[in-house]
Protein backbone atom coordinates (compact mmCIF):
# COMPACT_ATOMS: atom_id res chain seq x y z
CA UNK A 1 0.00 0.00 0.00
CA UNK A 2 1.31 3.44 -0.91
CA UNK A 3 2.06 5.42 2.19
CA UNK A 4 1.11 9.03 2.37
CA UNK A 5 3.85 11.50 3.33
CA UNK A 6 3.07 13.46 6.48
CA UNK A 7 2.00 17.06 6.03
CA UNK A 8 3.91 19.72 7.93
CA UNK A 9 2.01 21.48 10.65
CA UNK A 10 1.41 25.19 10.69
CA UNK A 11 4.59 25.91 12.60
CA UNK A 12 6.75 23.89 10.20
CA UNK A 13 5.07 25.52 7.22
CA UNK A 14 5.83 28.96 8.54
CA UNK A 15 9.46 27.96 9.02
CA UNK A 16 10.06 26.76 5.45
CA UNK A 17 7.95 29.22 3.44
CA UNK A 18 8.29 32.90 2.86
CA UNK A 19 4.63 33.62 3.41
CA UNK A 20 1.42 31.99 4.68
CA UNK A 21 0.24 28.83 2.86
CA UNK A 22 -2.22 29.31 0.06
CA UNK A 23 -5.91 29.57 0.99
CA UNK A 24 -4.99 29.96 4.65
CA UNK A 25 -5.34 33.09 6.69
CA UNK A 26 -2.08 34.60 7.78
CA UNK A 27 -1.22 34.15 11.42
CA UNK A 28 -1.07 37.18 13.55
CA UNK A 29 2.35 38.36 14.64
CA UNK A 30 3.51 37.19 18.07
CA UNK A 31 2.49 39.42 20.88
CA UNK A 32 5.04 42.15 21.38
CA UNK A 33 6.56 41.78 17.91
CA UNK A 34 7.83 45.04 16.46
CA UNK A 35 7.98 46.73 19.83
CA UNK A 36 11.11 48.31 21.20
CA UNK A 37 13.46 46.31 23.43
CA UNK A 38 12.67 46.11 27.12
CA UNK A 39 16.24 47.15 28.03
CA UNK A 40 16.31 50.66 29.43
CA UNK A 41 19.67 51.27 27.75
CA UNK A 42 18.13 50.42 24.36
CA UNK A 43 15.45 53.08 24.64
CA UNK A 44 15.87 56.45 22.94
CA UNK A 45 14.05 59.25 24.68
CA UNK A 46 14.21 63.02 24.73
CA UNK A 47 16.27 62.80 27.91
CA UNK A 48 18.98 60.42 26.71
CA UNK A 49 19.16 60.96 22.95
CA UNK A 50 21.93 63.55 23.27
CA UNK A 51 23.93 61.21 25.50
CA UNK A 52 23.85 58.38 22.94
CA UNK A 53 24.13 60.60 19.87
CA UNK A 54 27.79 59.65 19.27
CA UNK A 55 27.23 55.87 19.51
CA UNK A 56 28.01 54.09 16.23
CA UNK A 57 28.38 50.59 14.79
CA UNK A 58 31.75 51.08 13.10
CA UNK A 59 34.22 48.21 12.93
CA UNK A 60 37.26 48.44 15.22
CA UNK A 61 39.59 49.45 12.39
CA UNK A 62 37.12 51.96 10.94
CA UNK A 63 36.51 53.49 14.37
CA UNK A 64 40.28 53.70 14.96
CA UNK A 65 41.01 55.44 11.68
CA UNK A 66 44.39 57.12 11.15
CA UNK A 67 42.82 60.54 11.79
CA UNK A 68 41.23 59.42 15.07
CA UNK A 69 44.40 57.72 16.31
CA UNK A 70 46.51 60.75 15.40
CA UNK A 71 44.25 63.09 17.34
CA UNK A 72 44.19 60.86 20.41
CA UNK A 73 47.97 60.44 20.35
CA UNK A 74 48.66 64.16 20.16
CA UNK A 75 46.19 65.00 22.91
CA UNK A 76 47.52 62.27 25.19
CA UNK A 77 51.08 63.53 24.70
CA UNK A 78 50.01 67.09 25.42
CA UNK A 79 48.25 66.06 28.62
CA UNK A 80 51.18 64.00 29.86
CA UNK A 81 53.57 66.86 29.15
CA UNK A 82 51.44 69.42 31.01
CA UNK A 83 49.69 67.38 33.68
CA UNK A 84 51.75 65.90 36.48
CA UNK A 85 49.10 63.32 37.32
CA UNK A 86 48.86 61.97 33.75
CA UNK A 87 52.61 62.06 33.19
CA UNK A 88 53.33 60.43 36.54
CA UNK A 89 50.75 57.73 35.89
CA UNK A 90 52.41 56.76 32.59
CA UNK A 91 55.92 56.83 34.07
CA UNK A 92 54.90 54.89 37.16
CA UNK A 93 53.22 52.21 35.07
CA UNK A 94 56.40 51.70 33.01
CA UNK A 95 58.61 51.55 36.08
CA UNK A 96 56.30 49.07 37.82
CA UNK A 97 55.98 46.84 34.74
CA UNK A 98 59.56 46.73 33.48
CA UNK A 99 61.38 47.59 36.69
CA UNK A 100 65.16 47.54 36.53
CA UNK A 101 65.11 44.97 33.71
CA UNK A 102 63.61 41.49 33.28
CA UNK A 103 66.34 38.94 34.00
CA UNK A 104 66.87 35.73 32.06
CA UNK A 105 66.76 32.46 34.01
CA UNK A 106 67.89 29.65 31.72
CA UNK A 107 67.54 25.91 32.29
CA UNK A 108 69.43 23.36 30.19
CA UNK A 109 68.63 19.63 29.98
CA UNK A 110 71.08 17.30 31.65
CA UNK A 111 70.67 14.67 28.90
CA UNK A 112 70.35 15.50 25.22
CA UNK A 113 71.43 14.37 21.77
CA UNK A 114 74.08 16.31 19.85
CA UNK A 115 75.37 16.05 16.29
CA UNK A 116 78.98 14.93 15.86
CA UNK A 117 80.11 16.85 12.77
CA UNK A 118 83.38 14.89 12.48
CA UNK A 119 81.78 11.48 12.19
CA UNK A 120 78.35 12.57 10.91
CA UNK A 121 76.48 10.93 13.74
CA UNK A 122 74.31 11.72 16.71
CA UNK A 123 75.70 11.17 20.19
CA UNK A 124 74.01 11.26 23.55
CA UNK A 125 75.43 13.80 25.99
CA UNK A 126 74.93 13.65 29.73
CA UNK A 127 75.81 16.57 31.97
CA UNK A 128 76.14 16.70 35.70
CA UNK A 129 73.66 19.08 37.36
CA UNK A 130 76.43 21.49 38.34
CA UNK A 131 77.84 21.42 34.82
CA UNK A 132 74.44 22.12 33.24
CA UNK A 133 73.91 25.00 35.63
CA UNK A 134 77.37 26.41 34.84
CA UNK A 135 76.63 26.33 31.11
CA UNK A 136 73.30 28.07 31.67
CA UNK A 137 75.02 30.73 33.77
CA UNK A 138 77.52 31.34 30.97
CA UNK A 139 74.72 31.92 28.46
CA UNK A 140 72.90 34.20 30.92
CA UNK A 141 76.10 36.19 31.36
CA UNK A 142 76.45 36.72 27.62
CA UNK A 143 72.83 37.84 27.39
CA UNK A 144 73.30 40.30 30.26
CA UNK A 145 76.38 41.76 28.57
CA UNK A 146 74.43 42.26 25.35
CA UNK A 147 71.44 43.77 27.21
CA UNK A 148 73.73 46.30 28.90
CA UNK A 149 75.48 47.16 25.63
CA UNK A 150 72.18 47.84 23.85
CA UNK A 151 70.53 49.65 26.84
CA UNK A 152 67.70 47.14 26.67
CA UNK A 153 66.15 48.21 30.00
CA UNK A 154 65.89 51.86 28.93
CA UNK A 155 64.31 50.87 25.62
CA UNK A 156 61.76 48.63 27.31
CA UNK A 157 60.68 51.38 29.70
CA UNK A 158 60.51 53.85 26.80
CA UNK A 159 58.34 51.45 24.78
CA UNK A 160 56.09 50.83 27.78
CA UNK A 161 55.48 54.56 28.23
CA UNK A 162 54.74 54.96 24.53
CA UNK A 163 52.35 52.01 24.53
CA UNK A 164 50.35 53.47 27.42
CA UNK A 165 50.37 57.05 26.20
CA UNK A 166 49.88 56.49 22.45
CA UNK A 167 48.12 53.13 22.49
CA UNK A 168 50.78 51.14 20.67
CA UNK A 169 54.48 51.00 20.01
CA UNK A 170 56.69 49.20 17.52
CA UNK A 171 60.17 47.77 17.69
CA UNK A 172 62.39 46.68 14.82
CA UNK A 173 65.28 44.23 15.09
CA UNK A 174 68.32 45.32 13.11
CA UNK A 175 72.07 44.80 12.93
CA UNK A 176 74.01 47.53 14.71
CA UNK A 177 77.62 47.79 13.46
CA UNK A 178 78.53 49.92 16.48
CA UNK A 179 78.25 46.89 18.76
CA UNK A 180 81.18 44.58 19.46
CA UNK A 181 82.01 42.80 16.17
CA UNK A 182 83.15 39.77 18.14
CA UNK A 183 79.73 39.41 19.73
CA UNK A 184 76.07 39.62 18.83
CA UNK A 185 75.29 42.77 16.84
CA UNK A 186 71.52 42.40 17.05
CA UNK A 187 69.82 45.54 18.35
CA UNK A 188 66.29 46.80 19.05
CA UNK A 189 64.98 50.08 17.64
CA UNK A 190 61.83 51.55 19.23
CA UNK A 191 59.51 53.21 16.68
CA UNK A 192 56.59 55.52 17.44
CA UNK A 193 53.15 54.67 16.12
CA UNK A 194 53.13 57.80 13.90
CA UNK A 195 55.74 56.27 11.60
CA UNK A 196 53.79 53.07 10.93
CA UNK A 197 51.75 54.20 7.94
CA UNK A 198 51.07 53.40 4.28
CA UNK A 199 50.74 56.67 2.35
CA UNK A 200 49.14 55.07 -0.75
CA UNK A 201 46.88 52.70 1.16
CA UNK A 202 43.95 51.47 -0.91
CA UNK A 203 40.81 51.73 1.29
CA UNK A 204 39.25 48.79 -0.58
CA UNK A 205 42.15 46.46 0.25
CA UNK A 206 40.78 44.02 2.80
CA UNK A 207 44.20 42.57 3.66
CA UNK A 208 45.77 45.83 4.79
CA UNK A 209 45.35 48.35 7.57
CA UNK A 210 47.29 51.57 7.71
CA UNK A 211 50.93 50.47 8.05
CA UNK A 212 50.31 46.71 8.26
CA UNK A 213 49.63 44.04 5.64
CA UNK A 214 48.06 40.67 6.56
CA UNK A 215 47.72 37.29 4.90
CA UNK A 216 44.36 35.65 4.35
CA UNK A 217 44.48 34.14 7.84
CA UNK A 218 44.91 37.51 9.53
CA UNK A 219 48.63 37.13 10.32
CA UNK A 220 50.84 40.20 9.77
CA UNK A 221 53.23 39.73 6.87
CA UNK A 222 54.94 43.12 6.64
CA UNK A 223 55.00 46.53 8.29
CA UNK A 224 55.48 49.90 6.62
CA UNK A 225 57.54 52.54 8.44
CA UNK A 226 58.01 56.07 7.15
CA UNK A 227 61.65 57.02 6.68
CA UNK A 228 60.99 60.24 8.58
CA UNK A 229 58.65 61.00 11.41
CA UNK A 230 55.63 62.86 9.99
CA UNK A 231 56.09 65.53 12.65
CA UNK A 232 59.68 66.19 11.63
CA UNK A 233 60.32 69.65 10.24
CA UNK A 234 61.96 68.11 7.16
CA UNK A 235 59.51 65.27 6.63
CA UNK A 236 58.34 66.83 3.37
CA UNK A 237 61.74 66.14 1.83
CA UNK A 238 61.15 62.38 2.06
CA UNK A 239 57.89 62.65 0.06
CA UNK A 240 56.29 60.11 2.41
CA UNK A 241 58.77 57.41 1.51
CA UNK A 242 58.64 54.29 3.65
CA UNK A 243 60.48 51.02 4.21
CA UNK A 244 58.92 47.57 4.23
CA UNK A 245 59.88 45.39 7.19
CA UNK A 246 59.08 41.66 7.32
CA UNK A 247 56.81 40.79 10.22
CA UNK A 248 59.44 38.41 11.62
CA UNK A 249 61.67 41.40 12.45
CA UNK A 250 58.99 43.67 13.95
CA UNK A 251 57.51 43.76 17.45
CA UNK A 252 54.06 45.34 17.74
CA UNK A 253 52.79 45.90 21.26
CA UNK A 254 49.27 47.08 22.01
CA UNK A 255 46.29 45.95 24.07
CA UNK A 256 43.26 45.41 21.80
CA UNK A 257 39.76 46.04 23.10
CA UNK A 258 37.80 44.54 20.18
CA UNK A 259 38.05 41.45 18.00
CA UNK A 260 39.90 42.12 14.77
CA UNK A 261 41.47 45.35 16.02
CA UNK A 262 44.79 45.93 14.24
CA UNK A 263 45.96 49.24 15.72
CA UNK A 264 45.84 50.54 19.26
CA UNK A 265 44.52 53.73 20.85
CA UNK A 266 45.78 55.50 23.95
CA UNK A 267 44.89 53.92 27.28
CA UNK A 268 44.37 57.46 28.58
CA UNK A 269 41.49 58.06 26.14
CA UNK A 270 38.67 57.74 28.73
CA UNK A 271 40.53 60.03 31.11
CA UNK A 272 41.49 62.83 28.72
CA UNK A 273 38.16 64.74 29.13
CA UNK A 274 38.39 64.25 32.88
CA UNK A 275 41.89 65.73 33.03
CA UNK A 276 40.54 68.71 31.06
CA UNK A 277 37.69 69.14 33.55
CA UNK A 278 40.14 68.99 36.44
CA UNK A 279 42.37 71.58 34.79
CA UNK A 280 39.48 74.01 34.32
CA UNK A 281 38.24 73.52 37.88
CA UNK A 282 41.72 74.04 39.30
CA UNK A 283 42.26 77.23 37.27
CA UNK A 284 38.82 78.55 38.24
CA UNK A 285 39.54 77.93 41.93
CA UNK A 286 42.94 79.56 41.59
CA UNK A 287 41.47 82.59 39.81
CA UNK A 288 38.84 83.09 42.50
CA UNK A 289 41.47 82.79 45.23
CA UNK A 290 43.77 85.28 43.47
CA UNK A 291 40.93 87.77 43.04
CA UNK A 292 40.05 87.52 46.72
CA UNK A 293 43.71 87.96 47.65
CA UNK A 294 44.19 91.01 45.43
CA UNK A 295 41.22 92.93 46.94
CA UNK A 296 41.69 93.21 50.69
CA UNK A 297 38.22 94.61 51.40
CA UNK A 298 35.68 97.34 50.69
CA UNK A 299 34.64 100.53 52.44
CA UNK A 300 30.92 101.02 52.74
CA UNK A 301 29.22 104.33 53.45
CA UNK A 302 25.48 103.84 53.60
CA UNK A 303 24.96 107.55 54.37
CA UNK A 304 27.06 108.88 51.49
CA UNK A 305 25.36 111.92 49.84
CA UNK A 306 24.66 111.97 46.16
CA UNK A 307 26.56 114.62 44.24
CA UNK A 308 30.07 115.98 44.33
CA UNK A 309 29.06 119.47 45.52
CA UNK A 310 28.32 118.25 49.05
CA UNK A 311 31.06 119.23 51.47
CA UNK A 312 30.64 116.01 53.45
CA UNK A 313 31.29 113.77 50.38
CA UNK A 314 34.25 111.38 50.71
CA UNK A 315 37.51 112.28 49.09
CA UNK A 316 37.44 109.18 46.84
CA UNK A 317 35.03 108.10 44.16
CA UNK A 318 33.24 104.76 43.89
CA UNK A 319 35.47 101.85 42.82
CA UNK A 320 38.63 103.80 43.62
CA UNK A 321 41.57 101.87 45.06
CA UNK A 322 42.54 102.99 48.54
CA UNK A 323 46.17 102.30 49.63
CA UNK A 324 46.49 100.48 52.91
CA UNK A 325 49.75 100.01 54.84
CA UNK A 326 50.67 96.60 56.19
CA UNK A 327 50.05 96.08 59.94
CA UNK A 328 48.51 99.57 60.29
CA UNK A 329 45.34 100.81 61.94
CA UNK A 330 42.59 102.28 59.82
CA UNK A 331 40.58 105.40 60.61
CA UNK A 332 37.33 106.05 58.78
CA UNK A 333 35.07 109.03 58.40
CA UNK A 334 31.73 109.04 60.09
CA UNK A 335 29.22 106.58 58.74
CA UNK A 336 31.83 104.47 56.89
CA UNK A 337 32.48 100.77 57.53
CA UNK A 338 35.44 98.64 56.34
CA UNK A 339 34.76 95.01 55.48
CA UNK A 340 37.35 92.39 54.49
CA UNK A 341 36.73 89.81 51.76
CA UNK A 342 36.21 86.32 53.09
CA UNK A 343 38.36 83.74 51.34
CA UNK A 344 36.14 80.99 49.88
CA UNK A 345 38.79 79.16 47.83
CA UNK A 346 39.60 76.41 47.69
CA UNK A 347 36.15 75.23 48.59
CA UNK A 348 35.75 72.42 51.15
CA UNK A 349 34.74 70.04 48.33
CA UNK A 350 37.78 70.84 46.16
CA UNK A 351 39.93 68.00 47.46
CA UNK A 352 37.12 65.47 47.30
CA UNK A 353 36.14 66.46 43.76
CA UNK A 354 39.73 66.36 42.62
CA UNK A 355 40.28 62.91 44.11
CA UNK A 356 37.16 61.48 42.45
CA UNK A 357 38.09 62.85 39.03
CA UNK A 358 41.65 61.52 39.26
CA UNK A 359 40.41 58.13 40.42
CA UNK A 360 38.06 57.80 37.45
CA UNK A 361 40.77 58.95 35.04
CA UNK A 362 43.18 56.35 36.40
CA UNK A 363 40.73 53.49 36.02
CA UNK A 364 41.32 53.54 32.26
CA UNK A 365 44.78 52.08 32.85
CA UNK A 366 43.78 49.94 35.84
CA UNK A 367 45.49 52.19 38.38
CA UNK A 368 44.54 52.10 42.04
CA UNK A 369 43.20 55.27 43.64
CA UNK A 370 46.41 56.09 45.47
CA UNK A 371 48.38 55.48 42.26
CA UNK A 372 46.17 57.80 40.22
CA UNK A 373 46.17 60.55 42.85
CA UNK A 374 49.76 60.02 44.00
CA UNK A 375 48.70 60.09 47.65
CA UNK A 376 47.75 57.49 50.28
CA UNK A 377 46.87 60.07 52.95
CA UNK A 378 43.25 58.90 53.18
CA UNK A 379 44.11 55.19 53.28
CA UNK A 380 44.31 52.91 56.25
CA UNK A 381 46.65 49.93 56.23
CA UNK A 382 44.12 47.33 55.04
CA UNK A 383 42.66 49.55 52.32
CA UNK A 384 46.07 50.28 50.88
CA UNK A 385 46.90 46.58 50.74
CA UNK A 386 43.55 45.60 49.20
CA UNK A 387 43.59 48.38 46.60
CA UNK A 388 46.98 47.31 45.25
CA UNK A 389 46.03 43.67 44.55
CA UNK A 390 44.02 44.26 41.33
CA UNK A 391 46.67 46.69 40.09
CA UNK A 392 49.43 44.11 40.60
CA UNK A 393 47.35 41.55 38.72
CA UNK A 394 47.23 43.97 35.81
CA UNK A 395 51.01 44.34 35.93
CA UNK A 396 51.45 40.55 35.80
CA UNK A 397 49.17 40.30 32.76
CA UNK A 398 51.05 43.15 31.13
CA UNK A 399 54.40 41.48 31.82
CA UNK A 400 53.19 38.23 30.29
CA UNK A 401 52.18 40.09 27.11
CA UNK A 402 55.63 41.67 26.95
CA UNK A 403 57.17 38.21 27.39
CA UNK A 404 55.19 36.65 24.56
CA UNK A 405 55.32 39.51 22.08
CA UNK A 406 58.85 40.80 22.63
CA UNK A 407 61.22 39.15 25.11
CA UNK A 408 60.87 35.52 24.00
CA UNK A 409 61.12 36.45 20.34
CA UNK A 410 64.08 38.76 20.97
CA UNK A 411 65.95 36.07 22.91
CA UNK A 412 65.43 33.55 20.12
CA UNK A 413 66.83 36.05 17.61
CA UNK A 414 69.80 36.69 19.87
CA UNK A 415 70.41 32.98 20.41
CA UNK A 416 70.21 32.20 16.68
CA UNK A 417 73.00 34.71 16.08
CA UNK A 418 75.04 33.80 19.16
CA UNK A 419 75.39 30.10 18.30
CA UNK A 420 76.96 31.03 14.94
CA UNK A 421 79.81 33.01 16.53
CA UNK A 422 82.82 30.73 17.19
CA UNK A 423 83.77 30.64 20.86
CA UNK A 424 81.10 33.13 21.92
CA UNK A 425 79.04 30.54 23.80
CA UNK A 426 80.48 27.58 25.71
CA UNK A 427 80.83 24.20 24.03
CA UNK A 428 78.62 21.16 24.74
CA UNK A 429 75.46 23.23 24.56
CA UNK A 430 72.29 21.45 23.43
CA UNK A 431 70.33 22.64 20.43
CA UNK A 432 68.52 25.96 21.03
CA UNK A 433 65.20 24.15 20.72
CA UNK A 434 66.01 22.33 23.99
CA UNK A 435 66.55 25.55 25.94
CA UNK A 436 63.98 26.43 28.59
CA UNK A 437 63.85 29.84 30.19
CA UNK A 438 61.87 32.20 32.37
CA UNK A 439 61.97 35.93 32.95
CA UNK A 440 62.42 37.24 36.46
CA UNK A 441 60.78 40.60 37.03
CA UNK A 442 61.18 42.93 39.99
CA UNK A 443 59.01 41.91 42.90
CA UNK A 444 56.23 44.12 44.22
CA UNK A 445 56.97 45.92 47.45
CA UNK A 446 55.41 44.29 50.48
CA UNK A 447 53.03 46.40 52.55
CA UNK A 448 53.41 44.06 55.55
CA UNK A 449 56.75 42.16 55.25
CA UNK A 450 56.26 40.31 58.53
CA UNK A 451 52.90 38.83 57.54
CA UNK A 452 54.12 37.96 54.05
CA UNK A 453 57.24 36.23 55.42
CA UNK A 454 55.14 34.30 57.94
CA UNK A 455 52.73 33.18 55.24
CA UNK A 456 55.58 32.02 53.00
CA UNK A 457 57.15 30.09 55.86
CA UNK A 458 53.88 28.29 56.61
CA UNK A 459 53.30 27.45 52.93
CA UNK A 460 56.85 26.14 52.53
CA UNK A 461 56.50 23.85 55.55
CA UNK A 462 53.11 22.56 54.39
CA UNK A 463 54.25 22.07 50.79
CA UNK A 464 51.71 24.54 49.34
CA UNK A 465 54.46 26.48 47.57
CA UNK A 466 58.08 26.15 46.53
CA UNK A 467 61.21 28.17 47.04
CA UNK A 468 61.25 28.90 43.31
CA UNK A 469 57.84 30.56 43.56
CA UNK A 470 58.66 32.51 46.71
CA UNK A 471 61.98 33.73 45.31
CA UNK A 472 60.36 34.49 41.96
CA UNK A 473 57.77 36.75 43.61
CA UNK A 474 60.69 38.83 44.88
CA UNK A 475 62.39 38.78 41.48
CA UNK A 476 65.14 36.42 42.65
CA UNK A 477 66.56 33.20 41.21
CA UNK A 478 65.96 30.42 43.73
CA UNK A 479 69.17 28.57 42.77
CA UNK A 480 71.20 31.73 43.28
CA UNK A 481 69.54 32.18 46.67
CA UNK A 482 70.57 28.67 47.79
CA UNK A 483 74.10 29.06 46.46
CA UNK A 484 74.50 32.39 48.21
CA UNK A 485 73.18 30.94 51.47
CA UNK A 486 75.70 28.09 51.20
CA UNK A 487 78.58 30.54 50.66
CA UNK A 488 77.50 32.64 53.62
CA UNK A 489 77.15 29.53 55.79
CA UNK A 490 80.70 28.38 55.00
CA UNK A 491 82.11 31.83 55.70
CA UNK A 492 80.23 32.14 59.01
CA UNK A 493 81.51 28.76 60.18
CA UNK A 494 85.04 29.73 59.14
CA UNK A 495 84.91 32.73 61.45
CA UNK A 496 83.33 30.84 64.33
CA UNK A 497 79.80 32.15 63.84
CA UNK A 498 76.69 29.99 63.91
CA UNK A 499 75.60 28.66 60.52
CA UNK A 500 72.14 30.16 60.92
CA UNK A 501 72.17 33.97 61.31
CA UNK A 502 69.01 33.71 63.45
CA UNK A 503 70.85 31.51 65.98
CA UNK A 504 72.32 33.60 68.82
CA UNK A 505 76.07 33.63 69.10
CA UNK A 506 77.39 31.73 72.17
CA UNK A 507 79.03 33.94 74.73
CA UNK A 508 82.79 33.32 75.19
CA UNK A 509 83.81 31.23 78.21
CA UNK A 510 84.61 33.31 81.28
CA UNK A 511 88.26 33.23 82.37
CA UNK A 512 89.17 32.80 86.06
CA UNK A 513 90.67 35.96 87.48
CA UNK A 514 93.62 35.62 89.94
CA UNK A 515 93.23 36.76 93.53
CA UNK A 516 94.22 40.36 94.22
CA UNK A 517 97.08 39.37 96.58
CA UNK A 518 98.38 36.51 94.45
CA UNK A 519 101.83 36.82 92.97
CA UNK A 520 102.19 36.18 89.25
CA UNK A 521 103.66 32.82 88.41
CA UNK A 522 107.14 32.77 87.06
CA UNK A 523 107.61 31.86 83.45
CA UNK A 524 107.98 28.13 82.99
CA UNK A 525 106.46 27.22 86.39
CA UNK A 526 102.98 26.12 87.34
CA UNK A 527 100.88 27.70 90.05
CA UNK A 528 99.76 25.43 92.94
Amino acid sequence: MRRRSPQPDAGQSAAFTSGPPANRPARSAPRGSGRASRYDAAQTTDENKNHWAAADSLSPNAANSPHVRHRLRTRARYECENNGYAGGLVRGRAEATVGVCPRLQLTLPETYSANDADFQRTVDVRLEPDEARALARAVEGRWNEWADATSLADKLRLMDKSETREGEVFGAAFTNPRLDPAGVQLDLKPIEADQCATPELDPTDRDAVDGIRFDRHGNPTEYHFLKRHPGDALSWTAHWEYDRYPAARVFHLFDPDRCGQARGVSALTPGLPLYAILRRYTLASLGAAELAAMIAGVIENPNAPIGDEDADAPEFEAMDAVPFARNALLTLAGGQTAKAFKSEQPSPSYREFKGEVLTEAGRGVGAARNTATGSSAEYNFSSGRLDKLPEQTGYRIRRDRWRRLLLDRLFRMWLAEAVLIPGYLPANLPAPAAFRWKWRWDGFGSIDPVKDATANEIKLRSGETTLEHVAGESGEDWEEVIEQQAREMRLRLKHGLPANPAQPTAAPAATKKPAPDAEPAEEGTARD
